[in-house]
Parts: structure tokens; sequence; C-alpha cells
């Protein structure tokens, strides 16, 4: 559920039609939005339920033919044969375009929100990026989150957030980034090491060096250089770097 104030009034957004009967048990649903009245909650065209805020028309230019519109969380929208009422909730529900403003402020802020430093520790500490933006911003919408977060996670101000995270994390186990760096160095120099463990040793200083493009789409599993798996995360708050236990054991042996 998504909810906005509108004119000194709260006004909502249902994920679907199970969401809104649970909450309003008693009201009644219109499944044409483009006949229904002013105040009157409808069916979206991708199923999501909201408030006809309000209901007026409006003459075309150079015509005397009259258009209706609805505003609704969604923006404004022309009542016509081949539009539809559907999509994320709108900054600007005046406005009949889409209104992209809020992803252009989100993609371009220099300074994390204090939502957004939330989703970065939760991301930090393991949770997967849908999950981690549904917690920190509380909704419910888990479409919006997936959608959101994706586009959040690949943000530099995001990615300098969890690489901190990640490197606190690993100082109160005992373990600083040139340890793993150095680590991973001996993995690849070390004649008797398996070559997967070579190439995994090998991806990560790559990583660390900046040589994997901006776009690579393993950035959603981002860890203190970009290039831990989860298994590997929970080992590290066990106070263990399994992921490099090969070499250790062969260093042992020596």
């Amino acid at each position: 559920m998504y909810s906005r104030k509108v004119s000194s009034n709260i006004e909502c957004l249902y994920d679907n039609i199970e969401e809104f009967r649970t909450l309003n048990p008693d009201s009644e649903v219109q499944d044409s939005w483009k006949t229904a009245d002013e105040g009157s909650w409808v069916i979206t065209d991708d199923n999501q339920v909201c408030k006809i805020l309000r209901k007026l028309d409006f003459k075309r230019r150079n015509s005397n033919k009259t258009i209706e519109y609805i505003r609704t969380l969604l923006g404004t929208v022309a009542i016509t044969p081949n539009a539809t009422l559907k999509g994320k909730p709108v900054r600007n529900i005046y406005s009949f375009s889409k209104n992209k403003w809020a992803d252009a402020v989100r993609r371009d802020r220099k300074e994390p929100t204090k939502g957004e430093i939330i989703f970065a520790k939760y991301v930090s500490n393991g949770l997967p990026p849908e999950e981690a933006y549904m917690k920190a911003f509380r909704t419910n919408n888990k479409q919006y989150a997936k959608n959101i977060s994706s586009k959040l996670i690949k943000s530099e101000r995001i990615q300098k957030l969890v690489t901190e995270e990640m490197r606190e994390i690993l100082e109160k186990v005992g373990v600083e980034p040139e340890y793993l760096l150095q680590k991973s160095k001996d993995i690849i120099d070390k004649d008797k090491a398996r070559d997967s463990d070579k190439l995994r040793a090998i991806e990560t200083l790559m990583k660390v060096a900046g040589m994997f493009p901006a776009g690579d789409k393993k950035t959603e599993s981002l860890t203190v250089f970009q290039g831990f798996s989860q298994e590997q995360l929970d080992q590290l708050k066990n106070s263990e770097v399994k992921a490099l236990a090969h070499a250790s054991r062969e260093n042992s042996d020596e």
C-alpha cells in the first residue's frame, strides 16, 4: 500500500483488491475506472485499487469536443478509448504526463537520505536489495521495491555506503582489507593452488581495481569489494574467512 497527503487528506493506493478488502471490507469498488464517479474506488488496468480524487472535463483546442479526465495517485488521465490507468505513484498528480522527477532526483542525488542509509545497512548485512528496500522504506509493494532497489543498488552513493558498512563488519571480526588482498594475491602466486581458486582471487582483485564494467549484473551482490557471496558474508560474520581457507591450509602445511 502507498499513501500520501492530498489537500489535507491521506489518500491510499492499494497493491491489489485483496489488500483493499482487508482494510476496507464494506467499501464498494468499481470495475471500470472510465465510467466511475468522483470519489469512487476503482480497479486499475494493472489490478491495483485507487480512488478517483477528481473527475473533470476540458475542451480540446480548436474543437468543441469535451473530454473527461480523472485525477488519482497515479496521475491525471484523460478518459479516451485507448487510455490506461496503471503504473507507480507520481509526484505531480496534476500532470497528464508521467512525472519522472522522482527518478531524476534519485539518480542525481549526491548525499544519501536517512532511508538510503538504512537500506545500505540491510544490504551490507546480506539482505537482498528488494527486501532491504521494503524494510528501510516500509512498503509492501514488492514490484515497486524491486524496481527502485535495482536502481539504488547501482548508484555510486549506495555502493559507497555498502562498502563502508562492510569494512566496519570486517573490522569487527578482526579482518583488515589489506589482509584479504594479500591472501587473494597469495592464491594467485601459489603454484599448487587450484585454477578455480586462482580465478576467484583474480576476479576479486579485478573488482577492487575497477576493471569490471559499470553495468556488471553482479552489482546487486554488493559487499566490501562487490565480489563476496551471501555465504561468504555469513562466514565473515562468524569470524571466518573460509573463501580463503584453501590458501590458508596450504600455508599451514609448509
